[in-house]
């Protein structure tokens, strides 16, 4: 099972997001977190597969929360999602160990296939 925690400040985004993944045989999701603090707190209890970690929030953005989760969890697959699909954002968080990185507009689309791409074959979902 892909446990996966979904990070972002806006709750519709969560909500739909949760849909879309606990339909998926062999994905759910495990936690929500509202900004990076949250996040870096549920990481060291849900030990999630997968973070979806929005770039933009308050009290702490996506980049240092990568940061920290990578740091705690370095097994821990880190996928940053932004409605600013710039080339800037993208690399500030591959620089703190994001796996990859989305577009919010392609997410619902994209999101099984940037997961499996990430994770090692035996963790995959069949």
């Amino acid at each position: 099972m892909v446990e996966i925690l979904v990070v972002d400040d806006n709750l519709q985004l969560r909500d739909t997001l949760r849909t879309i993944l606990n339909k998926r045989p062999g994905f759910c999701v495990t936690g929500e977190a509202a900004d990076g603090i949250a996040a870096s707190q549920l990481v060291q209890t849900l030990r999630p597969t997968v973070v979806l970690m929005d770039v933009g929030m308050a009290r702490m953005d996506g980049v240092e929360a990568t940061r920290r989760i990578r740091a705690l969890l370095p097994n821990t697959v880190v996928i940053g999602m932004s409605c600013h699909n710039s080339r800037e954002v993208e690399v500030a968080m591959r620089a703190v160990g994001a796996h990859a990185f989305l577009p919010k507009e392609l997410v619902p689309e994209k999101i099984f296939d940037v997961i499996a791409q990430q994770l090692p074959q035996e963790q995959a979902p069949q």
